[in-house]
């Protein structure tokens, strides 16, 4: 089976492009936990997805894997790199890499941290690029830390015709980049009890 290249650097121009009118109901995926209910909406080309997932780690483990953006590649294997502008620490530029539909799909943006809550949420918004934005809600469990992650998008112009099989995709990617991120933050937790 042949794939084809598509890779498109999303900017203002193209981005009127996308226009999907469309809105469903789609149930979110949650692992180790009562799967909860979202409303993934495509009105204007925008689409939100939530997953979420109890990592068996400390909240401070969890919350400073997420403050280095830098290391998000390490369980969220589509994005491909996160970078911070040297001269602005709180901005980052993000590259996704990924074959779906039987087409390699590359989309990257800049994007802004919003004002962190310590321990509770962090949060960023595309400033060009991908418009997207997002956020990692972080709770106590008995068994570790919960994370929610919410994550809202506007669908790229390529990717319009298959509109309504988007936003499942992207959730079950969700919620398997959060089961990895659980694995990892667990190793690197152990890997710090062992260097005590």
């Amino acid at each position: 089976m042949s794939t084809s290249t598509c890779r498109l650097e999303w900017t203002p121009r193209t981005a009127g492009r996308a226009r999907f009118e469309r809105t469903q109901n789609v149930r979110s995926r949650a692992v180790r936990g009562t799967p909860s209910r979202s409303t993934a909406r495509m009105a204007g080309g925008w689409v939100r997805n939530k997953a979420s997932v109890v990592a068996p780690v400390p909240i401070q483990v969890a919350w400073e894997l997420w403050q280095d953006r830098t290391r998000i590649p390490n369980w969220m294997p589509w994005i491909s790199s996160v970078s911070c502008l040297p001269e602005d620490r709180t901005k980052t530029k993000w590259t996704l890499s990924t074959d779906q539909f039987g087409q390699h799909f590359e989309f990257s943006w800049l994007a802004q941290d919003l004002e962190p809550v310590k321990y509770e949420k962090i949060a960023w918004e595309s400033l060009e690029g991908l418009k997207n934005k997002g956020s990692v809600n972080f709770s106590k469990e008995a068994s570790g830390t919960k994370l929610e992650m919410e994550i809202s998008y506007e669908v790229p112009a390529p990717l319009v015709p298959f509109g309504s099989a988007v936003s499942p995709l992207v959730e079950s990617i969700l919620a398997a980049d959060l089961k990895r991120f659980s694995t990892f933050s667990e190793k690197v937790a152990q890997a710090m009890s062992a260097n005590k």
